[in-house]
């Protein structure tokens, strides 16, 4: 992604969340609803899975409750988590350490069941952190995982109110690109002249081997089939079995 991102949204998140300790709540409201807006239209404006979650990495810094974090998408070939963004990137062995124990705890199963936050605490009393899986409806996209503040930030339940929003719109974005590339890829593959038995409407593949029409879409698109009778070839059926009785 390019690092001519200049939104000043990012830090509007902070800014809207410290000034919610005060009385002004009304315009401070507004402020963050601003800010989430222009998230999504930050987030639809990227090409990649990794500009998403970059986008979404510089919106949860101004939540002001992580130290390090990293985003994990699930690789859809053989479905392991693998790291995309970690922040800072010299933290990155750190964070993937901090993910194989989670792991091994069970923890990181259980996030993936839920979509809420879950805290974890480290050997040592300062790594306190949380997993969040990044999940629209029952699809699993990928999994956040942050290393919190040593000092607890200023009205934390409305950020991880705010946290679990914001993840949520992230994973709605990369699986709407997910969706987008899957038919784009759909559509390339059945694109084209495709060769046709004229006699037996085999369809003859990239490797010269004849298959039935419906295997052939099948493999190389989402599609499924019904058979049924078309009104035609019902007619023709039906007076073959008259003629024969």
């Amino acid at each position: 992604m390019s690092d001519a991102f200049e939104s000043v949204y990012p830090d509007l998140l902070k800014t809207g969340l410290e000034k919610l300790r005060q009385l002004d709540v009304r315009r401070e409201s507004l402020a963050l609803f601003s800010a989430i807006e222009h998230f999504r239209r930050d987030l639809h404006g990227q090409e990649t899975p990794a500009g998403i979650l970059e986008i979404s990495r510089r919106y949860l810094a101004g939540l002001n409750l992580f130290r390090t974090m990293g985003f994990w998408l699930v690789n859809r070939e053989d479905l392991d988590f693998e790291l995309i963004v970690a922040a800072p990137e010299g933290e990155r062995a750190a964070l993937q350490a901090i993910v194989r124990r989670e792991i091994k705890s069970g923890r990181f199963g259980a996030a993936v069941r839920q979509n809420a936050p879950l805290f974890f605490h480290g050997a040592g009393a300062a790594e306190r952190g949380v997993l969040h899986c990044l999940a629209v409806s029952s699809q699993v996209v990928g999994m956040f995982a942050g290393v919190l503040q040593s000092e607890t930030a200023a009205v934390q339940e409305i950020a991880f109110s705010l946290l679990s929003l914001l993840l949520g719109e992230s994973a709605d974005a990369i699986a709407g690109m997910q969706k987008t590339r899957q038919l784009t890829s759909e559509i390339e593959a059945l694109s084209g002249l495709l060769p046709v038995c004229s006699w037996c409407k085999k369809v003859r593949d990239d490797s010269g081997y004849w298959e039935q029409i419906e295997k052939y879409i099948s493999l190389r698109s989402g599609a499924s089939f019904t058979h049924g009778v078309c009104p035609d070839c019902r007619k023709r059926l039906l007076e073959g079995m008259a003629r024969k009785s």
